[in-house]
């Protein structure tokens, strides 16, 4: 029995450091687009700061801009690298998927023993009545949440990385943010496949692609036909790169990963180039407070959160 709980400890501690590795690896980045200036002060920021400095004068906004500073410098030697930003904004967005991950861990932990079995999620998600029923056909007007369940499943197996069919709060963060995590990321993307491919003959066509923007009613571009022959063109000149017409799997990976590019990388060297006055490379204290609209400020928008209470 000893022997057994000896077993299960370490298997335990190597799960939580291959799940924390692989989240250190990950890139977890504001929605939006990525060349606009929102994008770049949530990323740098996070959306609860982002929020805060965008009431704040720019006066103030330095004055705080120049707190934060010391923070990216983690060698102490006055100059801001590259790989030192990138850390920042990993660091940031790390937290913000953490916290979410513990806040629905806590709420879905139903007797309190540290982990998630399959039976409390769906108990505290779905209700008790589909506990050991997830699969049965609903009453005649009931909503049909089979699918639904099916595909929580899948991802819910998928997270379990130590395969003891409970999720700990590093587990939790891969099943509600799989995009993320080297361990889940094929199964997101063949979920955003599964959501796209209406026909289910595993292409994306430009059709496919058209209807899926349309469903967006909150989008006030649906109606501008502009802008929706400019997304067919977009789809058919970068997204379908063989020209068959669609756009499968291999193309859709490459699609949600560009270039193999991390995006929070791609932010890191984006702001440099923005700010780097004398074109070294580095980023000194001076040169992010005179550019300090690259970092704060602007209308706030709503992605993401802050977590360093440093601030």
């Amino acid at each position: 029995m000893k022997l057994t709980v000896v077993l299960v400890l370490i298997a335990g501690a190597w799960c939580r450091s291959a799940i924390r590795q692989a989240a250190k690896e990950a890139e977890y980045m504001p929605d939006g687009d990525p060349n606009s200036v929102d994008y770049d002060h949530e990323s740098f920021l996070g959306h609860d700061k982002k929020v805060e400095f965008d009431k704040l004068s720019s006066s103030e906004a330095k004055e705080r801009l120049q707190r934060i500073i010391p923070y990216l410098d983690e060698d102490g030697n006055g100059q801001i690298s590259e790989d030192e930003l990138h850390d920042w904004i990993k660091k940031q967005l790390l937290a913000y998927i953490m916290d979410d991950a513990r806040n629905l861990h806590e709420g879905n932990d139903v007797n309190h023993d540290g982990f998630v079995s399959w039976k409390e999620y769906v108990a505290t998600t779905y209700g008790l009545g589909f506990v050991d029923n997830e699969q049965q056909a609903p009453q005649e007007g009931e909503f049909d949440y089979r699918e639904m369940i099916l595909r929580d499943y899948n991802k819910f197996i998928t997270a379990d990385a130590n395969g003891d069919q409970f999720l700990s709060i590093d587990e939790m963060a891969a099943f509600i943010h799989p995009e993320e995590f080297h361990h889940t990321k094929d199964l997101a993307i063949q979920e955003s496949m599964n959501d796209l491919d209406r026909n289910k003959d595993g292409i994306i066509s430009v059709d496919e692609y058209v209807a899926d923007l349309l469903a967006d009613e909150d989008d006030e571009n649906v109606n501008r036909p502009e802008w929706i022959e400019i997304e067919k063109q977009q789809f058919l000149s970068h997204r379908d790169r063989n020209g068959d017409g669609g756009v499968d799997l291999n193309e859709l990976r490459e699609w949600l990963h560009p270039n193999g590019v991390p995006p929070a990388l791609a932010e890191a060297k984006h702001l440099i180039m923005q700010s780097d006055n004398n074109k070294d490379g580095f980023l000194t204290s001076a040169e992010i407070v005179d550019n300090f609209r690259v970092f704060v400020g602007s209308q706030a928008t709503d992605y993401g959160r802050m977590l360093h209470n440093e601030l």
